[in-house]
Formats: structure tokens, C-alpha cells, sequence
């Protein structure tokens, strides 16, 4: 049954007022106060998700659903906010490669997502750098075309959903495979058109509402298709895309929310 139009009129007028409010009340309201109002809500959160239907990897809580997302249900953890993708992106660790979670790692993360935080911060091995072009949260602050490290001194990286906001990711890539040291491996997600076999780029298209239409948000410069591989093998990488969220068995993507957004994993050839 389709929603009346009343009620789709005042979905879309509640996102326009959110949009319009939220700057006037970042403006207006300290940072400790908005800080304790974030935690009054997700305290709230808590209690109305209460319950053992579905399970979050990356805190390990149990809810009777996950809060919905502005376009989608069952979407982001009440208590450390993953979403889909993120819940995917844990399991696909701790199964495919452990040795991050466990042994002597460099690891360089970018836009460190805050549900990962707590884990990798109590993993007594691992040596983890955070970086970010702005975000507070990150350890680092700098451009990903030009990392402010000399070649070869990481042994994997994460970089979801970061690319796609880089007007130069060719430079992205090929700094990337720089500072892997040899045999080392990056995790590679970026939003994709799973039909298109090409990427869409226009650099003509500069409005955030033009972009949101074209890339799927405001701040995308493009929307990937395969073609991704190619861009990554032009950088060095060997890059290969790992099925591991598309064969989870049914029950455990229910249970987990979990994405079926493809994984590259990108390993930096050893020197012939």
C-alpha cells in the first residue's frame, strides 16, 4: 500500500525544516550543549530499540530494529550509529583478515568511522593512524593526494566511501599504493552503480542539488561504476573485488543489516 499524499508532504516538509534548522541551531547552541542533547537522544534511542532481533558487530548490543536512516529502515545502531555498510565491514574483518585485529599492524584509516573507535583503539597491536581533511575526531588532518608520509611505511589501509568526494582520485590512488609498504593491502569502498559498467563524472556539475541528483549526495563529484577495478590498477594496485557480503548466508544479513556493497581489496605488488 502506498503512502497517501499527505503523509509524503509531510515527510518531505520535516527534511526541508531539519535542513533549514540545523545550521541555525549549530549557530546558536554551544557545543557542550549540543553534545548533551546527542546524548539525551541516543539514550532515548535505547530505550525504544530495546530488544534481541537484530545484532551490531561493531558494539556487540542487541536491538529489537535499528533507527531508520532518512531513506531507508533498520539502518544505523542506536548505540554506536554503524550502518549497513560498517556491520558488513566488521565481519568482513574479523573473517577475512584477523591478522589486523590481532597482530603488529600499521594501519592508516581514513574518516575514521565512530563505530569502529572503540575497537580498534583497545587492540593492544595495533598501531593505528586516523586521518581526515577536517574532522576533529581524526588524528591527522591532511589532503589524501598528498599524505605527509614517506613511501612504504604502512601495512594496510581503510578507505570506505572517501574517494568519491576527491576531485583527483587518481592521486588519491596512487598516493595510497606510495605509502603501502610491499604486500600490503588496502580495503577500497566506495558507493557504486552495480548496473553501470563506467563511472559518471561531470565536472560541469558543481550545485550540491545538482550533484545530489547526478552522484546520489551533495558533496559526491561522481557516482562509480566497474570501471573502479581500472582506476585502481592504474594506481599499481592488484585489485580484486571480495563477494563476502554478497554470499553471507540470509539469516546472518538479516540479523546483522548488513550490506551487499562489494569490498576491493587492493594489495600492493613486491618488488620483481
Amino acid at each position: 500500500m502506498t503512502r497517501s499524499i499527505p503523509e509524503h508532504a509531510t515527510n518531505i516538509a520535516r527534511r526541508i525544516a531539519r535542513s533549514r534548522v540545523r545550521p541555525i541551531a549549530r549557530a546558536l547552541v554551544p557545543r557542550s550543549g549540543r553534545d548533551s542533547l546527542r546524548a539525551l537522544r541516543k539514550s532515548a534511542y535505547q530505550v525504544i530499540y530495546r530488544g534481541n532481533r537484530v545484532e551490531c558487530p561493531c558494539c556487540e548490543r542487541h536491538w529489537r530494529r535499528f533507527q531508520p536512516s532518512w531513506n531507508r529502515p533498520n539502518a544505523i545502531c542506536p548505540e554506536c550509529n554503524s550502518h549497513e555498510r560498517h556491520r558488513g565491514l566488521w565481519l568482513f574483518l574479523e573473517q577475512r583478515h584477523p591478522e589486523l585485529l590481532t597482530d603488529e599492524v600499521e594501519l592508516l584509516h581514513f574518516a575514521p568511522e565512530e563505530c569502529f573507535r572503540r575497537r580498534f583503539a583497545a587492540l593492544p597491536r595495533l598501531r593505528w593512524t586516523t586521518a581526515d581533511l577536517e574532522a576533529p575526531e581524526a588524528m591527522e588532518h591532511f589532503d589524501i593526494t598528498a599524505i605527509p608520509y614517506p613511501g612504504d611505511c604502512f601495512d594496510a589501509i581503510i578507505c570506505s566511501h572517501v574517494l568519491e568526494h576527491v576531485e583527483d582520485d587518481a592521486q588519491a590512488i596512487r598516493e595510497l599504493h606510495r605509502v603501502l609498504r610491499p604486500g600490503g593491502w588496502a580495503i577500497l569502498m566506495v558507493p557504486m552503480d552495480a548496473t553501470a559498467p563506467s563511472t559518471y563524472e561531470d565536472p560541469s556539475i558543481l550545485t550540491p542539488a545538482a550533484r545530489k541528483r547526478a552522484f546520489r549526495q551533495e558533496d559526491h563529484v561522481r557516482l562509480y561504476g566497474w570501471d573502479f577495478i581500472d582506476r585502481v590498477r592504474a594506481g599499481g594496485f592488484d585489485v580484486v573485488p571480495d563477494p563476502f557480503l554478497v554470499e553471507l548466508d540470509p539469516a546472518t544479513r538479516t540479523r546483522l543489516a548488513t550490506s551487499q556493497d562489494p569490498i576491493f581489496i587492493a594489495t600492493k605488488p613486491h618488488e620483481a
